[in-house]
C-alpha cells in the first residue's frame, strides 16, 4: 500500500523557521498584494489625518489677529497727531490714578502781539514733595496736521514747592501763521514725562 504525499508540506520546507503544522488553522493572507488597505495600518494613521487640519485651523485664526492688528496700526498712522494726542491723553486722564498725577493744568493760552505769536501756561504742584527743574514741552502742528517742531520751555521757576503755582511762555517771533495747532506736556529736565490733570476752565 502506497502513502500519500503531502506536496505542501514539501514546499513550506524551502521556507526558513519552523515546520507548519497541516492542521493548524492557516496564516492570515497580507492585503497588501491585492491593494487592499490593511485594517490596522488605517487605524494608526487616522489620528493624523486630522492633524493638519487642526493646524490650519490655527494658523487661519493667527492669521486673522495679525490683520487686525496691522488695519489698527494704519489708522493710528492716518489719524492727524493732535487727534492722537488728545485720545492719549484722555485715556491717560481716563485710567489714571490720583497719585501718578503731579501736576494740574490751570490754564493754556495763547494770543498774538504784532509779529510774534504768545504761548502762556500755568501749573500747580499737588504731590506733597517739591518738583525740581520741570519743563514744558510744546508740540506746534502744521496746516497738514504734521508736528512742525517742539519746543522746550523753562518754568518761571526751578523748584515748585508743594500746591505752589509755576507759569511758562512761549514766544514765536515773526509768525506767518505757520502752524494753527499746538499741544503741550510737561517732563523733569533729568527724567521722564510727568502726568498731570487738566484742571482748565479757559480752553
Amino acid at each position: 500500500m502506497k502513502k500519500e504525499k503531502g506536496p505542501l508540506l514539501l514546499l513550506n520546507l524551502d521556507k526558513s523557521g519552523p515546520p507548519t503544522d497541516p492542521e493548524a488553522p492557516a496564516a492570515p493572507v497580507s492585503m497588501q498584494s491585492t491593494g487592499a488597505p490593511h485594517p490596522p495600518e488605517v487605524l494608526a494613521f487616522a489620528p493624523t489625518e486630522r492633524r493638519p487640519w487642526l493646524l490650519g485651523d490655527v494658523l487661519r485664526l493667527l492669521l486673522v489677529f495679525l490683520s487686525f492688528v496691522v488695519a489698527a496700526g494704519f489708522v493710528l498712522v492716518l489719524l492727524p497727531q493732535p487727534t492722537a494726542d488728545k485720545m492719549t491723553q484722555d485715556l491717560k486722564t481716563r485710567y489714571g490714578t490720583a497719585g501718578q498725577e503731579m501736576i494740574s493744568l490751570l490754564y493754556l493760552g495763547d494770543e498774538r502781539k504784532d509779529s510774534e505769536f504768545h504761548i502762556q501756561g500755568v501749573i500747580r504742584n499737588i504731590t506733597t514733595a517739591p518738583l525740581e527743574k520741570l519743563d514744558a514741552a510744546v508740540r506746534l502742528y502744521a496746516h497738514n496736521g504734521n508736528i512742525l517742531e517742539t519746543t522746550i520751555i523753562r518754568m518761571n521757576k526751578e523748584t515748585i514747592a508743594p500746591d505752589e503755582v509755576a507759569q511758562f511762555e512761549l514766544v514765536y517771533p515773526n509768525y506767518k501763521d505757520e502752524f494753527m495747532k499746538y499741544a503741550v506736556e510737561f517732563k523733569l529736565r533729568d527724567g521722564g514725562l510727568v502726568p498731570y490733570k487738566d484742571m482748565r476752565t479757559t480752553r
